[in-house]
């Protein structure tokens, strides 16, 4: 009976450890701010309908998750195919992904240390006068002296890598050499990863790395649950570390919980004074601003005149919202599809959705703040698996079997 119990409690759990659970478990975090009070931002704005299109954007994309399921049931779906290939990677495939870690952390201390002395920035980051304008000189344009965005972006290659891997060891069955060199890569992106951390001091890349091993640590059920506990405690404090280096006197919960309430207000603002929608260049083609630049090629242009409180950030409710204005639940509505369609795949050993699978997250995920998919970074770290998988793997036993479909 007790052995029923705890098999049973492991499946609900599994049943909840997907990709769509962690995103609406975010979104619905977010509501807990309209009660947050800060002194850096007036309490008389009443954001009442911001929280209630939030509140709709969230069932819609129920809505959408669940109208795929409940489609391919309605056709006698059942009994669907789970891939049961074992895939092996060649050895070109981790000489270019070691190449790419390699690259993305030299470009990331390259970035910092063209500004900054080396010896003279890590001194500073772990002292009293570090200065938050390095985190400006990180992000710098190329036309204000930093490096060009087609370099910069490489900077997310170690964190690419590092969720690719996590993704094709969570969800591929590998053969034994395969997994112990995929693990040795793993290992080696994230300490690319860390490294690429301190010169950005970005929480997103943390926050991608702790989410990773947090759905890994549910999902196989760790013994050792003590390591995943060191890995969440390392985390937070390195997040702590560096919002007290971006935001004197705001630790890591602070920050969030101040970012979050500056969002929710900037979408009331913005319900309130948007007059010109932007048609999509505010989320998913935001960046092809930099491609149309980098080619020299004519860009829409859009005039940002929406009013703001303490700082212009937005989330991705607010720019769904720019966008489309009232038919911003939409994009919502497709959300929910594509977390459907990635999240079954994955689950069916589908090569292209494991490997992506973390990087979907990280960009789902990111929804509540700033939402990843504006910048070309995010898409690079996409297409990045995709092209791995593509050009340097291949099957060794091509087989398909057959199991039902869980409701």
């Amino acid at each position: 009976m007790a052995l029923n119990k705890k098999i049973n409690y492991k499946l609900d759990m599994l049943k909840l450890n997907n990709i769509f659970f962690y995103f609406i478990f975010s979104q619905s975090l977010f509501l807990l701010i309209y009660f947050y009070q800060t002194p850096l931002i007036s309490d008389a704005i009443n954001t009442n309908k911001a929280v209630l299109l939030h509140i709709i954007g969230i069932f819609w994309t129920i809505i959408g998750y669940f109208t795929v399921g409940f489609a391919k049931a309605l056709r006698g779906q059942q009994v669907k195919p789970i891939e049961d290939k074992r895939y092996s990677f060649r050895n070109i495939f981790y000489i270019c992904s070691y190449l790419l870690i390699i690259i993305g952390t030299t470009e990331a201390i390259l970035q910092v240390i063209s500004f900054v002395p080396f010896m003279e920035y890590m001194s500073k980051l772990f002292s009293s006068d570090f200065e938050t304008e390095i985190r400006v000189a990180y992000m710098l344009p190329a036309d204000e002296g930093g490096l060009p965005g087609i370099v910069k972006m490489f900077a997310f290659a170690p964190l690419s890598i590092y969720l690719m891997s996590f993704g094709l060891l969570n969800f591929l069955n590998l053969d034994t050499d395969d997994k112990r060199k995929l693990k040795r890569l793993n290992k080696i992106a994230l300490l690319g990863t860390a490294i690429k951390v301190f010169f950005s001091l970005d929480h997103l890349t943390i926050m991608a790395v702790l989410l990773a091993n947090l759905f890994a640590g549910v999902q196989k059920d760790y013994k050792k649950i003590f390591k995943l506990f060191i890995i969440i405690v390392l985390t937070f404090f390195l997040a702590n570390l560096l919002s007290s280096k971006r935001l004197e006197g705001f630790g890591f919960v602070n920050l969030v919980l101040l970012y979050f309430k500056v969002g929710i207000v900037n979408f009331q603002l913005m319900i309130d004074t948007c007059t010109e929608h932007t048609y999509g260049f505010s989320t998913i083609l935001a960046p092809l601003y930099l491609i149309l630049k980098f080619f020299h090629l004519p860009s829409p242009d859009f005039a940002a005149d929406n009013l703001w409180v303490w700082n212009p950030v937005q989330y991705y409710t607010s720019y769904a919202f720019q966008d489309f204005g009232y038919f911003y639940f939409i994009t919502f509505y497709i959300v929910g599809m594509i977390l459907y369609s990635i999240d079954i795949s994955a689950r069916r050993h589908n090569i292209y959705s494991s490997a992506t699978y973390f990087i979907v997250m990280y960009g789902i995920i990111s929804f509540v703040v700033i939402p990843a998919i504006r910048g070309i970074d995010f898409w690079f770290a996409l297409l990045l698996p995709l092209v791995l998988m593509n050009r340097f793997t291949h099957v060794i036993n091509p087989r398909v079997s057959y199991s039902i479909r869980p409701i």
